[in-house]
């Protein structure tokens, strides 16, 4: 393959410091008690609830969604030319990467006090992640010094999202899945790094 240039690696780790960061910031501002048993964590984006940090979350979230397409548009050094089915992956990875970050956008345009707008936006975003995680393991596994691990662990990601968008009092399970998602973009942004530094082998067939 070509070199990876490091876009994705770098936007991979703004996506983690980024979005934990912020939360960060405004739950240290929010005035009720926020646990994982009884708080979504788009309260904390919440104007009512949490009147002096929601800016700080919402904000956080849409830069974390920028890293997030910077990211995905830093995939298209994966491609390999001559493996149509493995282009065909890394382009829908793109294309629903890159909807499901512009839906994180919105979602904190419109933060939970907007709560069908909100809603629209965090189940679309919801749906696109999960599928591009999907394709983005399938493409990967053209590269067989990929960690097979890394590739199960976005299947399950996916999976786990899906769920999040159908239990809509599952609150713990959102809290699992943000953290998983999370820790999945940044090891796929190290992985890219890693097969920066020198050529790979591709899986045939």
């Amino acid at each position: 393959m070509k070199r990876v240039q490091s876009i994705s690696f770098i936007a991979s780790i703004l996506v983690v410091l980024c979005y934990l960061g912020f939360s960060a910031l405004s739950f240290m501002r929010y005035p009720l008690p926020y646990s994982p048993i009884k708080n979504w964590l788009s309260d904390l984006g919440s104007i009512d609830l949490n009147p002096k940090g929601a800016m700080l979350y919402n904000i956080g979230v849409i830069f974390t969604a920028m890293f997030l397409m910077l990211f995905f548009l830093g995939l298209s050094r994966l491609k390999i030319g001559n493996k149509r089915v493995q282009t065909i992956m890394l382009y829908l990875t793109q294309v629903c990467g890159l909807l499901g970050a512009f839906c994180m956008l919105m979602s904190a345009v419109f933060p939970i006090n907007f709560f069908q707008t909100h809603s629209f936006w965090s189940t679309a975003m919801y749906i696109l992640l999960s599928t591009s995680f999907v394709f983005l393991a399938a493409a990967l596994r053209y590269y067989p010094t990929v960690p097979r691990g890394l590739l199960i662990m976005g299947i399950l990601t996916a999976i786990l999202v899906n769920l999040t968008n159908f239990l809509r009092t599952a609150y713990v399970l959102e809290w699992i899945t943000t953290l998983l998602f999370l820790a999945f973009v940044s090891l796929v942004g190290i992985e890219m790094k890693r097969l920066e530094s020198g050529p790979q082998t591709i899986m045939q067939g």
